[in-house]
């Protein structure tokens, strides 16, 4: 499942608004450091569990 350039965008901000690190957030997504920089940096073919587990992340906003 891709995760978009501006999905990558959504996870930067919301990461910089909760004041989490990189590390905080990939324990939390339950994925590697190197995982969430991918994530971050956009066009990355995740897995269908990591891709939930971002997605599910960024809705818990609404």
């Amino acid at each position: 499942m891709l995760i978009t350039v501006e999905t990558a965008v959504k996870v930067r901000k919301k990461r910089a608004v909760e004041q989490l690190t990189k590390k905080d957030l990939s324990e939390k997504l339950g994925i590697k450091s190197q995982t969430l920089t991918k994530v971050e940096t956009g066009n990355y073919d995740a897995p269908r569990r990591i891709y939930q587990s971002v997605m599910d992340w960024l809705i818990d906003d609404l």
